[in-house]
């Protein structure tokens, strides 16, 4: 990669980061191009060539809001600890995602739009989908979960959780049910709750 892509691929970055911290706080409807290029640093004719529009954008920053979450989950699969410690840090760190995302103002422009929906759902069978085949196998090596249960069975399992997760109706609800959905999702495959601090 030479001077320029790298330069490009920072300024564009840059805007992304830019508009999802603006999106967050106040909403995709409510942030104008040019707060986000005054953030960003870059001009707004550099926001237009690189994304086309605000909506364009922010399925940008939607979708690297939703990949942040997914390397996070990667670096807890690479830890050198049992599969039961990894899945109460997977836990934790989607309940805080869920946290993090109900309550912006993000949400409320994700969720009610249908092709916010569907980048959503595009992201969540391309990327998620190979990073449950490792979660799965992982459970299956340590003896954690089921081996007899075929890998697609738990795979149709946990994305029609993630098809109420991603309810309008769901990210409404308060931190206990939020909560509740997580346990019932993740100690289910398991078929009881390990020890842990939850």
């Amino acid at each position: 990669m030479n001077g320029y892509q790298k330069r490009t691929n920072m300024k564009k970055e840059s805007i992304i980061d830019a508009a999802r911290e603006l999106f967050t706080q106040r909403g995709v409807k409510e942030v104008s191009i040019s707060e986000i290029a005054k953030k960003a640093g870059v001009s707004q004719v550099s926001i237009y060539n690189y994304f086309g529009d605000k909506n364009m954008l922010a399925k940008k920053a939607l979708i690297s809001y939703v990949e942040k979450y997914m390397e996070r989950y990667e670096e807890i699969l690479r830890k050198d600890v049992p599969f039961t410690d990894k899945l109460t840090m997977i836990m934790s760190e989607k309940n805080d995602a869920i946290l993090e995302i109900s309550g912006s103002y993000f949400s409320e422009y994700a969720w009610e739009d249908q092709t916010m929906q569907q980048v959503v759902q595009e992201v969540m069978e391309t990327k998620a989908k190979s990073l449950y085949i490792k979660f799965i196998e992982l459970g299956k090596e340590e003896g954690a979960i089921d081996d007899a249960i075929p890998n697609e069975v738990i795979l149709s399992y946990l994305f029609s959780i993630i098809a109420v997760m991603q309810q309008s109706d769901f990210m409404k609800t308060d931190p206990e049910y939020k909560m509740g959905i997580l346990k019932l999702t993740l100690y289910g495959i398991l078929g009881k709750e390990e020890d842990s601090t939850y």
